[in-house]
């Protein structure tokens, strides 16, 4: 065991240098294992569970992995909810997002409490060459900067009992009276932007047509001066490929979600134009779900490099 100068983390285990392999597990003796802040902005919870034995064989009341986020957005609460009765992740998922009226984030701050999940606070192991995660992630937050970080990817990090109690609060939430978003078939254009260092940048604007096509103009500037123009048509494959992206993920509901601060991600940003001259824009490098974080690339990619 050693200290990390000056940071306050032990590193309790770590591979023999040059060794292939093994586990490198460190604690971070600064954070803190009771929250004193009520006022919770995530909620991101993903582990595999270990199921008492009694349950074994039986897969329709067995839960083996969860995955669950909450965090408030404009006017409501975004909430994504995926479990399988597969232990660690295998087996059909089952679950998806929704976008809630009601601010739910103060409850789970109760439940956060009540299950202990600062307990193992700033605990984090990797066991490196394993072909998956077999364990899980806790990343809570709070306005007053206080954080809940665990993380293990080989023994799951909350107890089976405690991924209980987070679906039944998730199931019950998620019926709960929901917010009203516009409706995709009211699209008329999404603009991408995307600026880059050294004054480079990326703009297209994707205008849908009435036959369910698309005309996709771009405008690109790299390193040099020069500025690329290109305009391309769009088949309804792709525009169908693109809306199924934002109902799927609940791209517009993302607004005001926390930011992940990732500046490899560079400064993105999607605006969705409706026919009421309605729009929504969304800022990519947003905290979001494994699951369903995806969506932004997907309309990213269409816009920008396969048109």
């Amino acid at each position: 065991m050693r200290f990390l100068k000056k940071s306050g983390v032990v590193v309790l285990k770590e591979p023999k240098p040059g060794t292939c392999g093994g586990t490198t597990a460190t604690l971070d003796t600064n954070a803190p294992k009771e929250i004193t802040s009520e006022n919770m902005i995530l909620f991101d919870v993903t582990s595999a569970l270990n199921p008492p034995r009694e349950l074994y064989g039986a897969p329709d009341k067995t839960v083996g992995y969860i995955s669950a986020y909450a965090a408030n957005s404009g006017a409501g609460t975004f909430l994504f909810l995926e479990t399988c009765a597969g232990h660690f992740r295998r087996g059909e998922r089952n679950g998806g997002w929704a976008y809630v009226k009601e601010n739910v984030m103060p409850k789970l701050a109760e439940l956060t409490r009540e299950c202990g999940l600062a307990k193992k606070n700033g605990f984090h192991s990797k066991t490196h060459g394993l072909p998956e995660n077999f364990g899980g992630d806790i990343d809570v937050r709070y306005s007053s900067g206080e954080r809940i970080s665990v993380s293990n990817n080989q023994s799951p990090v909350i107890p089976y009992e405690t991924g209980i109690k987070i679906k039944e609060f998730f199931d019950l939430a998620m019926k709960t009276e929901k917010v009203v978003l516009p409706d995709v078939s009211s699209l008329i254009s999404i603009v991408f932007e995307e600026k880059r260092k050294n004054c480079g940048f990326t703009n297209a604007n994707l205008t849908f047509e009435p036959d369910g096509s698309g005309i996709n103009k771009k405008t690109c500037r790299y390193d040099d001066p020069k500025i690329y123009e290109s305009t391309k048509a769009v088949e309804t494959e792709g525009i169908d490929l693109i809306k199924r992206s934002i109902t799927e993920n609940g791209v517009l509901a993302w607004a005001g979600l926390p930011d992940g601060g990732y500046s490899f991600t560079g400064d993105k940003q999607l605006t969705f134009i409706f026919k009421d001259a309605d729009s929504i824009t969304v800022k990519g490098g947003k905290i979001l779900p494994d699951r369903i974080r995806g969506g932004f690339f997907n309309i990213e990619l269409e816009m920008t490099t396969k048109h």
